[in-house]
């Protein structure tokens, strides 16, 4: 659903380069067995000192065995380093993403995404 590009190497001075984040486009239908998916917002949460990247999308199953039926989602990348500083030769935004590993504050920025977007049935963490 997402694509976190490579980690490129650095030579100089020991620093670490954090995954690109390729923004998927919004509002464009993506296709899968049954029905499809969309993005409708790409929002960035204020949470500590940092700045949280979420995606809100919605699913929705046309046919399947048990009915048509949908989802509010939440997609979260992680941490905002840099925020839209390059983009691929298609126009897409890359930005640099931080995972969110502590469950505590994936616990917590659930809690805070939720109560913004009370329509939601589902948060991941990618």
């Amino acid at each position: 659903m997402f694509q976190k590009l490579e980690k490129e190497s650095v030579a100089a001075k020991n620093t670490s380069v954090l995954p690109k984040f390729l923004h998927p486009p919004l509002h464009e239908p993506v296709n899968f067995f049954g029905g499809y998916y969309l993005f409708l917002e790409e929002g960035r949460l204020a949470y500590r000192d940092k700045e949280v990247l979420y995606l809100l999308g919605v699913a929705a199953v046309e046919s399947s065995c048990c009915g048509p039926g949908g989802c509010i989602f939440i997609k979260i990348p992680g941490y905002v380093h840099t925020w839209k500083k390059e983009f691929t030769a298609s126009g897409q935004y890359l930005s640099e993403i931080e995972s969110i590993a502590s469950a505590a504050e994936q616990k917590e920025i659930t809690k805070l995404l939720l109560a913004k977007h009370p329509e939601c049935g589902q948060v991941d963490f990618i």
